[in-house]
């Protein structure tokens, strides 16, 4: 009992306020929270670090291509395709000088006519085409025709990184009298 005694004058004798009628007395580590700016910062602080640990979530998958693949106006049609050239059978890349790498890609375009879309492919009066990076970098990439039997094909090259969205802009015009075609296309590939 004596024990008891003893803690609660302790507690009693620790706990009295100063004679000197003064308010209560705030130390310099709690006055520096009351600061607006230092308790935002510590309260930023605490969900930082109550946000750490446990396993980071899931990558999530590329975002679906859903480009139709061509552009057209009254006359004439533009095909065209972005395709990573390890997806290209070996042969069919060596056929055009294409050295396969991980991380190139290659442009595709074909003009035709509407009346017959399966038919010849033509040659194109102006022909362009830009790779726009996210930093929004304009690159003139370099078109190479091809011709065979169904008519001149339009290849290039372009440099892609992993999971970095890439638009190509395309312009094309078939006749001087012929409007403008114009197509956007943006892809993201996964270099894995």
């Amino acid at each position: 009992m004596s024990v008891t005694l003893r803690r609660r004058q302790s507690w009693a004798a620790c706990n009295r306020r100063a004679p000197s009628g003064k308010g209560l007395q705030i130390s310099g580590f709690t006055r520096a929270l009351a600061s607006p700016v230092l308790g935002c910062a510590a309260v930023a602080l605490g969900l930082h670090l109550a946000s750490c640990g446990g396993s980071p979530a899931p990558v999530p998958s590329a975002a679906p291509y859903t480009d139709p693949g061509f552009a057209e106006t009254a006359e004439h049609r533009m095909h065209y395709a972005l395709t990573m050239t390890r997806d290209l059978p070996s042969e069919i890349a060596g056929s055009y000088g294409i050295v396969q790498r991980r991380n190139l890609a290659l442009l595709t375009i074909a003009l035709m006519t509407r009346k017959s879309p399966g038919g010849p492919r033509i040659g194109a009066l102006e022909l362009e085409a830009t790779s726009i990076a996210l930093t929004g970098e304009r690159k003139t990439l370099a078109l190479a025709r091809h011709d065979d039997a169904h008519g001149p094909t339009y290849l290039a090259t372009v440099d892609v990184r992993h999971r970095v969205p890439i638009t190509i802009e395309i312009r094309a015009r078939a006749t001087r009298a012929s409007p403008e075609i114009v197509a956007r296309l943006t892809r993201e590939f996964r270099l894995e």
